[in-house]
């Protein structure tokens, strides 16, 4: 993906439209408890309303995080490294340095972005806010990279990282451990299950799916089929993906796209079949 798409994509899943209580199944009550020790530093300690991905997914983690034990001061600490330090430090600006120092971007990219580190109104208010290693770890999720991404974060030194190997972790983050024990959190689980409420409740076409996984999305949206088959064809073996009408299927569908890599000049075949039924058909 270009700057221009990223900066797309990055408002995109800045839009609020996720519920704590009705989409996280997390009472205001807690919301309000992680609020009140600087937990969630996104969130305004006086109002409420609506999250964005990035806010939400964060939420969940925390609540994965607090299942397990990890005490409130270290989620306090965890919380501000992941968002405050960032912002603090610039990270954005150094991103977008980085990119017109590697002089990879057309003429209009660079200017935008040049643009952007000369205005100070909008780097504090926009990009320093939305932009950290952890925004953008959902953005390489959602792009068409697709890497299967995990929190990595050792509770006795209060350190963490972000594991972009789709395999095991590697020696050097065991390095940067010492040995100690890690807890890892995967986004696909509950990231599949924010963007399957996005697959479900969105009548237009989704910025971060290809134009087949859109295609796909819109016969489980309009349509409403009982099931949908997905049959991916590659190298002659035929791979096939089932999404039910359980009330699971949009996360289901959701997991479908985030884990499967979808080649470019694919060909699709949408058969309806009997019952209410679709067939889906890839040919890789």
């Amino acid at each position: 993906m270009n700057t221009e798409e990223l900066i797309k994509l990055g408002q995109m899943i800045s839009n609020k439209y996720l519920l704590p209580k009705q989409h996280l199944q997390i009472t205001s009550r807690q919301i309000n408890y992680w609020k009140e020790r600087d937990i969630l530093p996104f969130f305004e300690k006086e109002k409420k309303g609506f999250m964005n991905i990035p806010q939400a997914l964060w939420v969940l983690i925390i609540n994965e995080l607090s299942d397990i034990g990890i005490d409130t001061k270290r989620l306090e600490k965890l919380s501000k490294d992941v968002w405050e330090k960032p912002f603090n430090e610039k990270y954005a600006d150094s991103v977008f340095k980085k990119n017109i120092a590697e002089n990879k971007l057309n003429k209009i990219e660079s200017d935008s972005l040049e643009f952007f580190l000369d205005t100070e109104h909008i780097m504090i208010t926009l990009f320093r806010k939305e932009m950290n290693p952890f925004t953008d770890a959902i953005k390489t999720c959602l792009s068409s990279n697709r890497s299967l991404i995990s929190l990595i974060y050792c509770p006795k030194t209060g350190e963490h990282s972000f594991n972009f190997s789709n395999v095991g972790l590697t020696a050097e983050l065991n390095n940067l451990y010492f040995g100690q024990t890690l807890v890892v959190i995967p986004f696909l689980p509950l990231l599949t299950k924010l963007i399957g409420i996005e697959i479900g409740k969105s009548s237009t076409d989704l910025e971060y799916l290809s134009s087949i996984e859109n295609q796909i999305r819109r016969v489980l949206f309009f349509d409403k089929p009982k099931l949908l088959e997905i049959v991916v064809q590659q190298d002659g073996l035929p791979k096939i993906y089932k999404i039910t009408e359980e009330h699971k299927k949009t996360e289901e569908l959701a997991k479908f796209f985030l884990t499967n890599k979808i080649p470019l000049g694919s060909k699709i075949i949408i058969e309806p079949r009997a019952q209410g039924n679709y067939k889906v058909t890839i040919k890789t």
